[in-house]
């Protein structure tokens, strides 16, 4: 019975993890726009621009401080704008 306990907590545990994971659908990050990608503030992280998706009318020169959003799992990022 005891070995059937710590089984059922474990699974528990994991399917509680595993949802916490989940809510964060989205981080909101900093970076420095490049002329091909951009530089993510504290992280060895580039993003070429072929991953980021750009608002319609919006304009980034090279060197712009940009805040963006990380979608869940780092596939995609959106910037949300321009700063400063």
């Amino acid at each position: 019975m005891c070995g059937d306990d710590m089984d059922l907590n474990t699974a528990i545990k994991s399917i509680v993890k595993e949802y916490l994971q989940n809510e964060a659908l989205c981080d909101l990050i900093y970076g420095t726009w490049g002329s091909s990608s951009i530089k993510i503030d504290n992280r060895p992280l580039v993003v070429p621009l072929e991953m980021v998706d750009v608002p319609k009318g919006l304009t980034v020169t090279i060197g712009a401080r940009v805040s963006l959003i990380q979608k869940h799992g780092g596939q995609r990022f959106a910037v949300i704008g321009v700063i400063g």
